[in-house]
């Protein structure tokens, strides 16, 4: 190792982390620099829970998958493509994890393949009301039903606002791909939810705030 050149990636201080890009992160994070990673956790974590919450619901397998994200993103840091796109490949990984936890339960007991919508994430920190509850409710079993990539892509799509190309990158498929699933997904929920005012109001103005 050359002495005259400073060891730059340990040295970095939570203030000078937080001005980093996402970039800039991640090629710190594989020097291991431990700040930096401490940043990604602060940066990332609402989002990654949020996912993890609307497919999982509440309890503690959410705060465990929620770590296992962030180590996968730790151990994988050296191959991501487009570290650019953080926060999608996070958020990938956060929707994956989970649905192999749903198959896990379904194997355990058919029962527990619900989803959860209501995280406080979801509303910027208030809770929903009580029609938006009614709604909520019955957005559980829609999902339900749906199969596993339209699945993810409605909840990367409608509950992140990611953009059709970030669904793609978070899903690891081709752009063409993702907007058909997020498409596919969408219509299955409202060809099941037309039955609900509530729900299809709730659907409508979500479309309307991804938009």
């Amino acid at each position: 190792m050359d002495s005259r050149q400073p060891d730059r990636m340990v040295s970095l201080h939570s203030a000078s982390a937080a001005e980093l890009s996402d970039i800039e992160l991640v090629r710190a994070v594989v020097g291991g620099d431990k700040v930096a990673f401490r940043e990604v956790w602060d940066r990332y974590l609402t989002p990654v829970r949020a996912t993890l919450r609307s497919c999982l619901g509440g309890g503690q397998v959410v705060d465990d998958l929620t770590q296992e994200v962030f180590l996968s993103f730790y151990r994988a840091a050296s191959r991501i493509r487009d570290p650019s796109a953080l926060r999608p490949y996070l958020l990938g990984v956060a929707a994956r994890l989970a649905s192999m936890e749903i198959r896990s339960r379904s194997r355990r007991d058919r029962r527990n393949r619900l989803f959860y919508w209501s995280s406080p994430e979801h509303w910027g920190g208030r809770a929903p009301d009580i029609d938006e509850r009614d709604a909520l409710r019955c957005l559980r079993g829609l999902l339900a039903m749906i199969p596993e990539r339209e699945r993810q892509a409605f909840v990367l799509r409608y509950v992140q606002d990611l953009s059709p190309e970030e669904v793609a990158q978070a899903l690891r498929i081709p752009k063409g791909t993702a907007k058909r699933a997020i498409a596919k997904g969408r219509s299955l929920v409202l060809l099941r939810a037309r039955k609900d005012a509530a729900l299809m109001q709730y659907l409508e103005s979500g479309q309307e705030r991804a938009q």
